[in-house]
């Protein structure tokens, strides 16, 4: 009886634990933010086609600890001087017009998080390829510091759409709408 009283007990906490750490969940208000040095940034699907671009970016948790990431994230470039280039920004949503534009996602140890930034790769006025993105900096919703990570995205006049964060390492909902508060 003692035995099956552990095993129960055992189980129930192991229930609790895997509900409050599972990524996506919406139980993550008591969770604290994930902090710079708890995030690895890394910039993973690349892709072009009609005169646009699609860049995902990924959030991995390196650390122990449970943090939470969500929202839209502040997004800079640098170019070929080395210098961030603040670049004009629209979020943006995925998924039903009228769903929640985003919810919080919590991030275990080693699980990743992910975001889809949109642009034109071409200049259209100057007819000509624009110059490229040498890397980017991007500080979570909330954060104070910017992680950067090198890239080589397309910096054409009229800036980037930037998706919410979302559960996972990749985007499998890339098709966006402009997001109006």
């Amino acid at each position: 009886m003692l035995t099956r009283r552990i095993v129960t007990l055992a189980g129930i906490t192991a229930g609790c634990v895997l509900a409050v750490a599972a990524p996506g969940s919406t139980n993550s208000s008591s969770v604290a933010r994930c902090q710079r040095l708890q995030l690895q940034l890394a910039a993973s699907f690349y892709g072009e086609a009609g005169g646009q671009f699609i860049q995902t970016f990924t959030f991995t948790n390196i650390s122990r600890r449970v943090c939470r990431v969500g929202g839209w994230p502040t997004f800079e470039i640098e170019v070929a001087s080395h210098r961030p280039l603040p670049v004009r920004t629209r979020r943006v949503v995925q998924g039903p017009l009228r769903a929640r534009p985003f919810a919080s996602v919590l991030l275990r140890a080693r699980s990743a998080a992910s975001f889809d930034v949109y642009g034109a790769d071409w200049d259209f006025l100057r007819n000509r390829a624009c110059p490229r993105a040498t890397a980017a900096l991007v500080t979570p919703a909330g954060g104070r510091v910017a992680l950067r990570v090198g890239v080589r995205i397309p910096n054409c006049p009229g800036g980037f759409d930037i998706a919410p964060v979302i559960a996972g390492a990749t985007d499998r909902q890339s098709w966006s709408f402009v997001w109006h508060p």
